[in-house]
């Protein structure tokens, strides 16, 4: 296998601070052209790892490599090819962005010119605005700014963790599109956020992990696919009736006193039709029927819930 085959390689990584377990045996890893959504409850290790992959902390056990350079053990060819947004980046305020951009460059290991450091500024949408000074920028350029800030050394990999927080509609669809267009030319990006409506819109793959414990590892379509959809169902005359007689079939029915709900997972086939001209079978009116996708925010809470079910019952064993 070839260093470039996975831009990120996390393996069998464990973390404990202060005698307390924060990370156990977590592994992952991100090809070229992907951006991973890394998903988890408050405290389940997220920034941790996030910390891990950037080298500002190491591991007790395991191995992470970025490019095919370990972390530990070489430590700067990896953290060339890293760049970075934790929350909301910091700048020199009095300065304007090209000069803070400068500032940067500077600090970087790489020979970075001023036509480069203008392309950047270009390229994250701050043109017209590099000779303002960053106390005037607003939060969606600030973040901008970063971004500039964090692929100034032309990285492999993005590691960001609530990179969108504060950011309005306008400066999240911004921050999305710069985004695609950064793994566009085969780079990779792991990013942290709470927003997962707005992951949802760029994330290709999802590794989920509660209480510093591996839960989900895989695509996102193959995530959702392993959600249930729902299937709402409204009638005229005897919803009791209806509901009867849809479970005599074998449907797992929810009442919801003026509607119907029946669970579903999104690999079988849709029964609508089925279901539809049962209840016309037996002369139920037949208002409306519809199916509903869970979300990711939907998966992500039901998998974290069930999780949180069997753990609970194995404590009381």
């Amino acid at each position: 296998m070839s260093k470039t085959d996975y831009l990120i390689e996390v393996n069998q990584v464990s973390k404990k601070i202060s005698g307390r377990q924060i990370l156990e045996n977590i592994s992952f890893k991100i090809a070229p052209g992907r951006i991973m959504g890394f998903l988890g409850p408050n405290g389940a290790g997220k920034t941790t790892m996030l910390k891990m992959l950037t080298g500002l902390i190491f591991p007790n056990s395991g191995e992470i490599k970025i490019c095919g350079h370990d972390i530990q053990t070489n430590f700067e060819k990896a953290a060339f090819n890293i760049g970075t947004i934790i929350e909301n980046p910091e700048f020199y305020n009095y300065m304007s962005g090209s000069v803070n951009l400068q500032i940067f460059a500077r600090m970087s290991r790489k020979q970075i010119t001023e036509h480069e450091i203008m392309q950047t500024l270009s390229y994250t949408g701050l043109k017209g605005a590099e000779n303002k000074k960053v106390q005037g920028y607003s939060l969606g350029m600030r973040q901008r700014l970063g971004i500039a800030n964090a692929t100034i050394h032309q990285p492999k990999v993005l590691i960001l963790d609530e990179p969108m927080n504060g950011l309005d509609p306008e400066g999240i669809k911004d921050f999305r599109t710069l985004m695609k267009n950064f793994v566009r030319d085969g780079n990779s990006i792991i990013i942290s956020s709470h927003l997962l409506s707005e992951l949802q819109e760029i994330v290709n793959d999802i590794f989920i992990i509660n209480r510093g414990k591996q839960i989900y590892a895989g695509t996102m379509q193959d995530f959702l696919v392993k959600s249930n959809n729902i299937i709402h169902i409204e009638v005229g005359g005897d919803i009791s009736q209806a509901e009867e007689i849809l479970q005599q079939h074998g449907y797992q029915v929810n009442n919801q006193l003026n509607s119907l709900e029946i669970m579903i997972n999104q690999s079988e086939e849709d029964p609508r039709a089925q279901i539809a001209n049962l209840l016309i079978k037996h002369n139920i009116p037949l208002l409306s029927i519809k199916l509903t996708h869970h979300s990711l925010e939907e998966s992500f809470l039901s998998i974290i819930h069930e999780d949180d079910q069997k753990y609970q019952k194995g404590n009381k064993k």
